[in-house]
């Protein structure tokens, strides 16, 4: 019998990012009364969400195959088995508007995208890395992935999240392996943040991390000893300090206004008479 948790009370990177984002969508998102309960019936699944959901899905499947079974041809059928819709996970392709397509033509166009970055993946890649933590195969109810992780960080406050993938050095270290659907850099402190919550979980050193970015081929890595994990732990717990302390959750208008689930209920946005 799985243990009870309060999950108000744990953290991940997404949630403290979604926070930064727009103070209302956290609220709608996790704090709202009426609204986070049936958060799921607002959201509207967008193309490059399935096109990040399939290549991270894909993945997954390649490296839960034997070594020899490890080549393209298997890669592009794991991406089948991974072209599904968040918001109707049983529904055969083509998903249509169920996977944020206006289209046939508009679905086939970002499917052959996500295989031209999975083509990117396997040239980059070693095939048969020293795999220390994959994500479970089961790639529609990854739910346990994140349970599976919750571990405590200072008193009442828990930390969580989903690895990509996770390396195991010779010398018993471990590399954290994050891999990006998007082209524009992402944050530094996502990296601090997985190093730390590996380390708590695994009673491992991390010793590098990467951002692996499929659009273009290459490989961003960084040495993640630079910073220890007190001060990491410090940085965590001052963002959700804030987040506990703050009283009024007001919407920060921005172009990310038009991806928000929540925007057709968001203040900024209603109507005047």
């Amino acid at each position: 019998m799985k243990k009870k948790r309060d999950f108000s009370k744990i953290y991940s990177y997404s949630k403290l990012g979604l926070f930064d984002k727009c103070k209302k969508q956290y609220h709608f998102y996790y704090l709202d009364p009426e609204i986070a309960p049936i958060k799921k019936q607002f959201k509207k699944q967008r193309d490059y969400q399935t096109k990040g959901l399939a290549v991270h899905g894909a993945i997954t499947l390649f490296y839960h195959l034997p070594v020899q079974d490890r080549t393209f041809e298997n890669l592009k059928e794991c991406l089948k088995n991974a072209w599904f819709s968040e918001i109707e996970p049983d529904k055969k392709p083509p998903l249509g508007k169920a996977g944020g397509f206006n289209s046939l033509k508009h679905e086939r166009k970002v499917y052959y995208n996500t295989l031209r970055l999975l083509k990117n993946f396997f040239n980059l890649e070693d095939l048969n890395p020293s795999l220390f933590f994959l994500p479970t195969a089961n790639i529609k109810n990854s739910f346990d992935d994140y349970e599976n992780l919750i571990t405590p960080l200072s008193g009442e406050f828990f930390i969580s999240g989903k690895f990509d993938r996770i390396d195991k050095f010779e010398d018993g270290t471990l590399k954290i392996i994050d891999f990006k659907t998007g082209r524009k850099n992402q944050d530094r402190f996502q990296l601090d943040f997985y190093r730390l919550l590996a380390e708590l979980n695994f009673d491992l050193k991390v010793k590098t991390a990467s951002f692996y970015y499929l659009d273009n081929g290459k490989i961003k890595e960084f040495d993640v000893l630079n910073l220890g994990k007190e001060k990491i732990k410090e940085q965590i717990l001052n963002k959700i300090k804030i987040i506990e302390n703050t009283k009024e959750f007001l919407p920060k208008t921005s172009p990310l206004c038009n991806h928000c689930d929540f925007k057709e209920i968001c203040p900024a946005f209603e109507q005047k008479d």
